[in-house]
């Protein structure tokens, strides 16, 4: 048998691997006394494995970096051939330097052309993808009211126990309050400066003298302002001693709990009620109920508003902003905002009354407190101090010319209603007047005059207050002003 034919036989039996490391070890390549890398590889440990995976990932990194530097040798040895080719006849240095440059350099225009065509596209994509989030999500609602719209965890759980709407989007918001999602867009954004305004705004003079602002959101805005209402406010438990604004609440029942003639009756008017509560209050109430900042911040926009004045520009007419937002004296969801975000001041006050023996209502900005019993162990400054402290710390202010302290032989009164008698009633100058109405406007209907609706109005709203107050106690005028109204 020949060589070749040995070996061929030889290598179907023992396999090409094993056949060449016998040869190896009988022409001295390989020591006969060590184990073949077969051998050793099928008998490593995990750690031989680990450190020949290492360095085989050596060997292929340094593969890689020496085939790299191959490229690029042939590139250079490319651009050289060209300028032996090129500068084949003189071997001018600075000829070649010059030309060298000039390459280096238009080779870097391209480059720097290149990046910058590649930056300019980068920059459109960024422009047309923000472009498509602003036109499909609220991103911005104004300067100084936008910092919590990247928060948009929502407490589900804390919002189903309310009974109250899961609201985590500003698409599902807008379907809430059944308003188009463009028409949410632009009743929670902010403008400094505005040509329509969502507000009527107008004075009514006080008792006190001066003047009351209101704003009242038009039809558009005050519909959205009750859903908020209705759907989310009135699912909040409110306190006890808020008579204002609540149902089967009123004056008359807040002047009822102080019964008739305390020895000491207190009432304290909180100064600037309304505007005293921001939209950053607002905001961190919808929050408290579960809401995420996102949503909170777009129902505190529509429950709020900014004063304004209007402003002739180029023959048109503006309105500037005067103050930050606040809540408006006039919307239907403030009252209930007022009430929720009162509860811990009349908690804490109710605390410190039944510590010192007093009753405490409170309807709106009006706060009153009445005691019976030994003046002498009552310290009414002392008292009117810790008020002043707990009012100031819930973010509020006394009105302190508004502070009237009221004994037995003053007039007591309550929010209008005059509790210092054995029932209660309403100012005997009110009626006076009253009564001077009936009279006039009999003695014109007598004489052939009409009497103007507005007189007829006035007239009926009066008598159906003297009825809700006391109808017993006033039944003899009650029934004038009735048969009055029959003629009419």
């Amino acid at each position: 048998m020949d060589t070749k034919a040995e070996y061929r036989e030889l290598v179907k039996h023992m396999g090409k691997k094993e056949f060449t490391f016998l040869k190896m070890q009988e022409y001295g390549f390989w020591p006969s006394h060590l184990p073949t890398p077969y051998e050793r590889q099928q008998n490593e440990s995990p750690q031989d494995f680990e450190n020949r995976k290492k360095l085989l990932d050596e060997f292929q990194n340094l593969s890689e970096k020496i085939s790299d530097a191959c490229k690029e040798k042939q590139e250079i040895e490319k651009k050289l051939s060209h300028l032996k080719k090129e500068f084949q006849d003189t071997w001018d240095y600075e000829k070649i330097r010059s030309a060298v440059a000039q390459e280096i350099m238009k080779e870097s225009i391209a480059r720097r052309a290149e990046r910058k065509a590649g930056r300019e596209r980068q920059k459109q994509l960024k422009s047309e993808a923000w472009n498509k989030k602003k036109a499909e999500n609220i991103l911005f609602i104004g300067k100084g009211y936008s910092g919590l719209l990247a928060k948009k965890e929502t407490n589900v759980q804390k919002l189903e126990a309310n009974e109250m709407p899961v609201i985590e989007t500003d698409k599902e918001l807008a379907k809430f309050l059944q308003i188009e999602y463009n028409t949410l867009r632009y009743l929670a954004y902010h403008r400094d400066v505005i040509t329509f305004d969502n507000y009527y705004r107008f004075d009514v003079p006080k008792k006190s003298g001066g003047t009351r602002h209101i704003a009242a959101p038009k039809t558009q805005l005050k519909a959205v302002q009750k859903q908020i209402l209705e759907q989310i406010l009135q699912k909040v438990e409110i306190s006890d001693l808020a008579h204002g604004f609540a149902k089967s609440r009123s004056v008359l029942t807040g002047a009822k709990v102080h019964g008739t003639s305390p020895d000491v009756l207190i009432n304290i008017d909180l100064e600037n009620f309304f505007p005293t509560i921001t939209f950053e209050r607002v905001r961190g109430l919808f929050q408290s109920f579960g809401y995420s900042g996102y949503i909170a911040s777009l129902l505190a926009m529509i429950c709020t508003y900014c004063e304004r004045m209007p402003l002739e520009v180029k023959g048109e007419v503006k309105y500037i902003k005067t103050s930050g937002r606040i809540l408006p004296q006039g919307s239907p969801a403030s009252p209930m905002i007022t009430n929720i975000i009162c509860r811990n001041m009349d908690k804490r006050i109710y605390g410190l009354c039944k510590t010192l023996g007093l009753t405490y209502t409170r309807y709106a900005d009006d706060m009153s407190f009445s005691y019976t019993g030994p003046c002498e162990q009552f310290a009414i400054g002392s008292f009117l101090n810790s008020i002043r402290k707990i009012i100031e710390s819930e973010g509020f202010h006394m009105k302190d010319k508004k502070t009237h302290i009221l004994r037995k032989h003053n007039r007591q009164y309550i929010t209008g209603i005059v509790i210092n008698n054995e029932e209660i009633g309403v100012p005997k100058k009110w009626v006076k007047i009253l009564k001077a109405s009936i009279h006039n406007a009999q003695k014109l209907k007598e004489s052939g005059g009409s009497v103007s609706d507005k007189t007829i109005h006035e007239i009926t709203g009066k008598i159906a207050w003297l009825k809700s107050v006391n109808a017993a106690r006033y039944d003899r005028i009650i029934s004038q002003g009735t048969e009055f109204l029959k003629s009419v």
